[in-house]
């Protein structure tokens, strides 16, 4: 990856960071510029997650994430791209796809970035060569795993994005799924009906933490996503991801869902009196940020953003809560989530 998307990287996480360090990202810092670097394709700056769990030692992992159009316009690409992707790089490149790229998934906060997850994302796609990913990924038999979780999916729910995690055990396959609004206003009514659609998908439900936390999320403003780990004999894992989708908005905008009114510090609420956050989720506030960098005459857009609120159910037990932080850099004549109140030069 150019020096400029580094230096993009490395300013992205100082204003991220700063004053924050110490609660939610911790001493990371230097494997996720490691991680960044090997996530290179040679493609403009790409767009960055900053996973960050509410309790425990304050950590975090990466993800990077490659837009389709970019892998279209730079292809063809060497072997080692994309941390030794370049193959799947250029299968993906190889013709007209719909689709919203491909993105790399590091464990950062377990101090691993061996063997990093690899997703692709779907959601735009009216078709996608399941089989063709799989096979460059070196899992041709996944695609039959995947296909046969997808032929059972409940009414109302549509895959995001899919792909293999080969550092876990087991290297499980996970596929997210994005609940429709209709049926997720039928969960915040009917609690026991996502139950029966969990059920419906395969997941053994036990106890009532999954319908608790489902019911949280589906009565919350905002979207409702479901993540599975399909294992190698076909059964789901039995962690469920249940994510509330916030809002791409500007920082200022992005900053009132975190006040206490707000829909976001609801969930936190929630997710403290259930023990799995603490204080820290008030500083996600002062991690959100949008901003003008000015360099050379060009200027850019760069910004952080709370996208997730991610709760983790394992049997009948809550695990964890974690933030999603997305974050990026855009030309700012076409930004959105452009405060322009804010501006610093880049340095």
């Amino acid at each position: 990856m150019s020096s400029d998307a580094t230096m993009l990287y490395e300013t992205l996480y100082r204003l991220a960071s700063k004053d924050t360090e110490c609660d939610l990202f911790g001493a990371n810092a230097p494997l996720a510029r490691e991680a960044f670097r090997r996530a290179s394709a040679g493609t403009s700056m790409p767009i960055v997650w900053f996973e960050v769990p509410l309790s425990g030692p304050p950590r975090f992992d990466l993800h990077v994430a490659h837009g389709n159009a970019d892998l279209h316009e730079h292809a063809p690409f060497a072997p080692d791209a994309m941390d030794g992707h370049g193959n799947l790089l250029n299968w993906y490149a190889s013709e007209p796809r719909a689709g919203g790229g491909l993105a790399l998934a590091y464990d950062v906060g377990d101090g691993r970035i061996g063997a990093p997850a690899v997703h692709a994302n779907v959601n735009a796609a009216e078709a996608f060569d399941v089989e063709g990913f799989f096979a460059n990924v070196d899992r041709p038999e996944a695609a039959a795993l995947y296909r046969d979780f997808e032929e059972q999916l409940p009414r109302g729910w549509r895959i995001w994005y899919f792909g293999v995690h080969p550092g876990r055990p087991g290297a499980p396959v996970r596929v997210d799924c994005f609940v429709g609004a209709s049926l997720k206003r039928a969960y915040a009514a009917e609690p026991a009906r996502f139950e029966e659609d969990l059920r419906q998908a395969g997941l053994a439900v036990e106890g009532s933490a999954a319908r608790r936390v489902g019911a949280e999320v589906a009565a919350s403003p905002f979207g409702m996503e479901l993540q599975f780990d399909i294992l190698s004999d076909g059964a789901l894992g039995k962690t469920l991801g249940v994510s509330a989708r916030l809002p791409l908005a500007m920082a200022s905008a992005a900053r009132l869902l975190w006040e206490p009114a707000g829909g976001a510090a609801r969930l936190m609420e929630f997710a403290v009196r259930s023990g799995v956050a603490d204080a820290r989720w008030r500083r996600v506030r002062d991690a959100t940020f949008s901003t003008v960098v000015q360099d050379g005459g060009i200027s850019q857009a760069l910004y952080c953003i709370p996208v997730f609120a991610k709760f983790r159910v394992r049997a009948d037990e809550l695990l964890d809560a974690k933030v999603y932080l997305q974050a990026g850099a855009v030309s700012s004549s076409r930004s959105r989530i452009l405060s322009s109140d804010d501006q610093i030069s880049k340095e």
